[in-house]
């Protein structure tokens, strides 16, 4: 648990002299269905957590930035009029990109101290990158006094991570960060970025987020390559159908009319996405009928395909859910985030939480040696700034 006046105190002793102005948290997120579907085009439904990055920020003199960060206990700093990119693979890359794509949109940035702290776990597969730019972000931007619509923030924290940090993620991440509301989960449609909020139909079912334990890395390639591969189906799909832009413009008859001209490599990467986007429509129609058998079917699906068609899942992972999918009452479980490891979510009624932490005490700790954690959840707010009071 992250203390907002711990922080402040912290603040005030690394940047001597200088007071915060500004608190802001940043919410890690967990998507329910949906997944790697977003930089296709796709329909996603994720939902802010109440993990979070946090930031307290203030102003400095100059056009120089400094950004310290309690996660790798280290310190960024740079110059608005000098960005440059740092060794691949540093975390600097972060608040660095994000300040030089807020300065492409105009926006007038100013010299800045940032602290940063997180209780988010880093590679647990809910989106601490995402939370570190939208932190980032904000924290900048209210020292400035510039205000910039979320979505515009979002767009800059995503391309910020394409151009610096090398990972060529989909929006939702920094989307749901910055829009989410308590109580409801956010539809999100890739392609034209529009947005619902499906509220969370019961208080009697929840949500539970288990970490593996499982750690993963997106930066290291496989996920470039999901995206090539679908780059690659895309291109065998639009020579029967020129009005193909991408997956999310394919049917599933579609590309059974055309699966001879693929490899079954690239065959089965289309089939996850194109099948996955039409659960998630099913899943949000699930939600607004409060159709939780459904929904725990169509995420038992998700999984198994993001399993055996996409190949992201992994031991940990589908021992996990399958551990949690055996516990009378639960209605499904799934791999949630990009995969390689981090986190699984399920839904299911309250009062079988115990008996899913017995399970997986007895059943997946035991087996791995570890010890998963287990939270009860539902969605969060996003992202919000407030005032630090000034101190007499």
């Amino acid at each position: 648990m992250v203390n907002a006046e711990d922080m402040v105190v912290a603040y005030r002793r690394r940047f001597a002299g200088s007071s915060p102005t500004v608190l802001v948290r940043a919410p890690g997120r967990v998507n329910l269905i949906g997944e790697h579907v977003d930089y296709n085009g796709g329909m996603v439904m994720p939902f802010a957590i109440d993990r979070a990055v946090y930031a307290v920020a203030g102003p400095a003199g100059g056009d120089r930035v400094s950004v310290y960060s309690t996660g790798p206990d280290a310190l960024a700093e740079f110059d608005l009029h000098d960005i440059r990119r740092p060794a691949a693979g540093s975390w600097e890359a972060y608040p660095r990109g994000v300040a030089a794509e807020l300065l492409k949109v105009g926006a007038a940035l100013r010299g800045a101290h940032l602290y940063l702290d997180n209780d988010l776990p880093v590679g647990a597969g809910l989106s601490s990158s995402a939370a570190l730019e939208m932190a980032v972000a904000l924290s900048l931007l209210s020292v400035a006094g510039v205000a910039l619509p979320r979505l515009e923030v979002s767009r800059a924290c995503r391309r910020a991570e394409h151009n610096y940090a090398g990972v060529p993620c989909g929006i939702m991440d920094q989307l749901v960060c910055g829009l989410a509301e308590a109580g409801s989960v956010l539809l999100i449609d890739c392609r034209d970025e529009r947005t619902e909020l499906v509220p969370w139909p019961s208080e009697d079912v929840v949500l539970l987020v288990i970490d593996s334990r499982c750690r993963h890395k997106l930066s290291e390639g496989t996920y470039g390559e999901r995206v090539r591969q679908c780059g690659s189906a895309v291109e065998h799909l639009r020579k029967a159908d020129s009005a193909i832009g991408s997956l999310r413009d394919a049917t599933p008859e579609r590309l059974r009319e055309c699966g001879s001209t693929m490899t079954g490599l690239i065959l089965r990467r289309a089939r996850h996405v194109i099948t996955e986007i039409d659960r998630t429509r099913a899943a949000a129609e699930a939600m607004r009928r409060g159709d939780f058998a459904t929904l725990g079917r169509l995420m038992n699906e998700s999984h198994f395909s993001l399993r055996d068609d996409y190949e992201v899942s992994s031991r940990e992972l589908d021992d996990l859910t399958d551990v949690v999918r055996r516990v009378p009452g639960v209605f499904g479980a799934r791999l949630t985030g990009a995969g390689f490891g981090g986190c699984i979510v399920a839904i299911a009624p309250r009062q079988t939480v115990g008996a899913v932490e017995t399970a997986v005490r007895k059943q997946y700790d035991t087996l791995y040696g570890v010890s998963a954690e287990v939270v009860v959840t539902a969605p969060c707010q996003g992202a919000t700034v407030a005032a630090v009071p000034a101190q007499p």
